[in-house]
């Protein structure tokens, strides 16, 4: 179905369909922080919400996230 995660709005993750060339659908893992970054919005992280005790996913800005 060629679905894919897709940062909306800075701080929620959805599964669309896939757009060739979409910042949004595109991310990047930095190995030191253990964080993955959108390439859309900078200075977000994806997160486990509830500290990583939920089943929710999204993204909070960097300065306040950790991958659990």
């Amino acid at each position: 179905m060629k679905r894919v995660a897709e940062m909306v709005g800075a701080n929620n993750i959805v599964l669309k369909r896939w757009v060739k060339g979409r910042l949004a659908q595109q991310f990047w893992f930095d190995q030191k922080t253990k964080t993955v970054h959108s390439n859309y919005w900078k200075t977000y992280v994806m997160e486990i919400k509830s500290n990583g005790k939920s089943k929710n996913f999204g993204a909070n800005p960097y300065s306040n996230s950790r991958w659990w």
